[in-house]
């Protein structure tokens, strides 16, 4: 029996998930729930359902943290909390909502490099098989995207990378995955998707067929505004320890033992330093999650009060209608 396919677009932000997502999309894979709406950060797309991504910030949220935050722990969804519980629930509604419908869906969602694990359960009851599709940029033009959109330090940019890139190459070790480079995926799009799309069962399309014309003019729209050479990474001036070997070891096999080995060396030498924080840093980043936490209520709050106002506004159009209908049909 051929088992559905759900596959899994993981990687830092700004590192070409969207680019890769729509292309794969256009191959025929669904993208289950309410797309989030293109911005002038990225005009081509987010392709990032609205409903999930709302899952898992609640889920960060729920343990203290922010999409930005540097000190995520790995294990954030082995804890039995009130915020994990929610995000197992509003998981398995979602597979079962939006997922179901379709033989080969596809999510993405840079998050979900740290909430993978919680998928696992409802997508096997479902049927499904998941992959994972690993996502890989040149951490300095990913450093300087972010700094360009959010006006985020290189060093923080940098820090991002590291652990969003550890975490997604650690959760997705029991699954059958493919590593994509972002560059290899505009320079020659049907060489980097061909794994991709053996991976997820879909075809892969002639450069000359129509559909084969149509990926090659979505890929060329210039969305990869920062273009560094890789030899400049190691000696940049705000380069953060580790992420010149991660990215060298992104590029080795990643089934490799003792790449593994390395990569879960760093991965233990950064939880060690991260216990040994200076207690005036702790206190600026709680600071500053916190702050971020508000922004968004406050945000929340800002859009549902609009949204009645606009509702209330609709329902007194409607009404001073039908009171000019009812005049009409007096006369």
């Amino acid at each position: 029996m051929t088992r559905n396919i759900f596959g899994a677009v993981l990687g830092m932000h700004r590192s070409g998930t969207s680019a890769v997502t729509r292309a794969l999309n256009l191959l025929g894979a669904a993208l289950p729930g309410e797309m989030m709406s293109n911005t002038h950060h990225n005009s081509s797309g987010h392709w990032e359902p609205l409903e999930v991504v709302d899952i898992h910030d609640q889920l960060l949220a729920g343990h203290g943290y922010t999409w930005d935050d540097p000190f995520i722990p790995t294990t954030i969804c082995d804890h039995s909390t009130p915020a994990t519980q929610a995000a197992n629930h509003d998981i398995a509604a979602f597979v079962s909502s939006h997922v179901i419908p379709h033989p080969v869906a596809l999510v993405k969602d840079p998050r979900i490099c740290h909430t993978l694990p919680l998928w696992q359960a409802p997508l096997a009851q479902a049927g499904y098989t998941t992959v994972a599709v690993l996502m890989l940029r040149n951490p300095l033009e990913v450093a300087a995207s972010l700094q360009a959109r959010d006006q985020m330090p290189t060093q923080v940019g940098l820090q991002l990378w590291l652990r969003y890139t550890l975490t997604a190459e650690y959760h997705t070790r029991h699954l059958p995955r493919v590593q994509l480079r972002y560059s290899d995926l505009l320079n020659d799009w049907q060489a980097a998707l061909s794994p991709v799309t053996g991976l997820l069962n879909l075809p892969l399309p002639a450069v000359d067929t129509a559909l084969g014309q149509q990926l090659t003019a979505f890929l060329a729209k210039g969305e990869r505004h920062h273009a560094i050479a890789d030899d400049t990474l190691a000696s940049h001036p705000d380069m953060v320890p580790h992420v010149a070997t991660v990215y060298a070891l992104c590029q080795r096999d990643m089934a490799d033992l003792a790449v593994q080995q390395q990569f879960d060396q760093i991965r233990q030498q950064l939880a060690q330093s991260d216990a040994t924080i200076p207690s005036e840093t702790r206190i600026y980043w709680d600071y500053r999650r916190h702050q971020h936490l508000h922004e968004i209520a406050q945000l929340k709050a800002d859009i549902e009060w609009r949204a009645s106002v606009m509702d209330a506004q609709t329902k007194e159009l409607a009404w001073r209608k039908s009171v000019m209908q009812q005049h009409k049909l007096e006369r």
